[in-house]
């Protein structure tokens, strides 16, 4: 997925952060319930007794101490009104707040007292309380008498938690109705913030480590990948540290021996080549000697054509093997000033190079290695093309180098052909029309030797473009 970060370090670490989230989430989400219930249990059991208690105080008062009794106590957060007629239209509500709060009031209340009782939002405030005593007059104000009228903020709260206002209506012995209405004050349903405070220094420190374990665990394969990609240059690069858990202490060990066993290879494969180049010459010169006594001059015109293309093939078909190899050491380079000497080496014999575009600094490289891969990319557009366009692109982290040539171009279905061995888009195989088949080949080994790669493709305006990238 494109969203997904393109890293192994930056995927773990979402996926397990993601799950951090959800685990606290939903480890607050308990926690808040729970709560929610500890605080109904708590503030229902109190004000069940408190409604029990003042209504077996008011079953012994006749009307008037009864109002007297109800002006005094008629205090936020539980208002007491002896006004409102007995609701008889209350539909039953078995939601679980409401049926343990009716639970705590039938056992305070004791089984033979009718009352009802709603929990809502809207509770419809009770009567504005009769005149108070003097006694009275330094109380502080009564709550907001409307739900609405509540702060936006205890609102909030209370419908999060699950809290809400409720009516409780009790009938007294000689058949008067008692109304209780209870509003929770701010404080008691506010959010827990040191609760969640430690979830979420939990969830931080957690993630955290998360983090850092991911980092440990990830770092071994960035040093890994670093390593293969700078094999591609120097094969004799110090090889890796064989230290941390034992898979990374194997991944690292398998490389070194492959490192190892890499080096054997060409090392063998050096000798064979010199071997072999020493071997080719001296039956060739011992026949070029032996063709220099023929007396017939056609005949020993047509042996020494055939012992150069010998000769030809056989030193490109080492050059092409040798592609590849690293025995030549890096140095800077200064790749405008090679490309000037390509210009004017080939303007010397009355061929066109432009060369447009200037490199910001000197190439880290194999220069007698990359002079022959461009060598053989310039002879290629001069021979097919009459002419070779340069152009430089460099970036931070690559350079390209476009050599397009103005032939007649390559089939698409050929363009990757080319660059195999001894293979021709003609028949002949003349010194005119480009020797062995084995030039384009013997440049994209050395630009893979590098690092980098080279590509051909047909250009718009006509002919044919090889693209040459080596990394920075």
């Amino acid at each position: 997925m494109r969203l997904l970060p393109q890293s192994l370090f930056g995927r773990l670490l979402l996926f397990l952060t993601g799950g951090l989230v959800v685990a606290q989430l939903l480890s607050a989400a308990i926690l808040l319930q729970d709560r929610e219930q500890a605080l109904y249990h708590a503030i229902g059991g109190h004000v069940a007794q408190r409604i029990a208690a003042i209504v077996e105080l008011l079953d012994t008062l006749d009307d008037s101490e009864r109002r007297r009794l109800v002006t005094a106590l008629d205090l936020p957060p539980t208002r007491i009104s002896l006004d409102l007629p007995w609701e008889t239209a209350v539909e039953p509500d078995e939601r679980y707040h409401t049926a343990l709060f009716r639970g705590l009031l039938k056992r305070q209340l004791g089984p033979e007292r009718p009352f009802q009782l709603e929990i809502n939002d809207d509770l419809p405030p009770p009567p504005p309380p009769a005149e108070r005593p003097r006694w009275l007059a330094q109380d502080p104000p009564p709550p907001p008498r409307d739900w609405a009228d509540r702060p936006p903020r205890w609102r909030r709260h209370a419908m999060m938690l699950g809290l809400r206002n409720f009516m409780v209506q009790v009938r007294l012995s000689d058949g008067a109705t008692v109304t209780f209405q209870q509003m929770f004050p701010e404080e008691v349903i506010a959010w827990p913030i040191r609760l969640l405070l430690i979830l979420l220094v939990l969830l931080v420190s957690v993630a955290m480590l998360a983090a850092l374990a991911v980092r440990a665990l990830t770092r071994p394969l960035a040093v890994l990948a670093a390593a293969a990609g700078e094999l591609g240059r120097d094969i004799r690069r110090p090889p890796l540290d064989e230290n941390g858990p034992l898979e990374v202490r194997r991944a690292a060990r398998a490389f070194n021996t492959m490192q190892e066993r890499l080096i054997r290879y060409i090392e063998d494969r050096n000798r064979i080549l010199a071997a072999l180049s020493h071997d080719l010459k001296t039956p060739i010169t011992r026949l070029r000697l032996r063709t220099e006594l023929l007396d017939d001059a056609s005949l020993r015109e047509k042996f020494l054509t055939d012992l150069d293309d010998m000769q030809r093939m056989a030193q490109a078909s080492l050059d092409f093997l040798r592609g590849g190899e690293d025995s030549e050491p890096i140095a800077s380079v200064d790749l405008d000033a090679l490309l000037e000497s390509l210009r004017d080496d080939a303007e010397d014999t009355g061929r066109q190079v432009s060369l447009v575009g200037t490199t910001g600094q000197p190439l880290h490289c194999r220069p007698l290695a990359l002079k022959r891969c461009l060598t053989n990319l310039v002879d290629n557009a001069l021979k097919y093309g009459q002419r070779a366009e340069i152009t430089v692109t460099d970036m931070p982290t690559r350079l390209t180098l476009s050599i397009r040539d103005r032939g007649p171009g390559i089939p698409a279905a050929e363009l990757e052909r080319v660059f195999e061995p001894f293979y021709r888009l003609e028949n002949s195989r003349s010194r005119d029309t480009g020797g062995t088949g084995l030039g384009l080949s013997i440049a994209r080994n050395i630009a893979r030797a590098h690092g980098g790669e080279l590509t051909l493709r047909n250009h718009p305006q006509g002919g044919v473009e090889a693209v040459l990238e080596l990394p920075r």
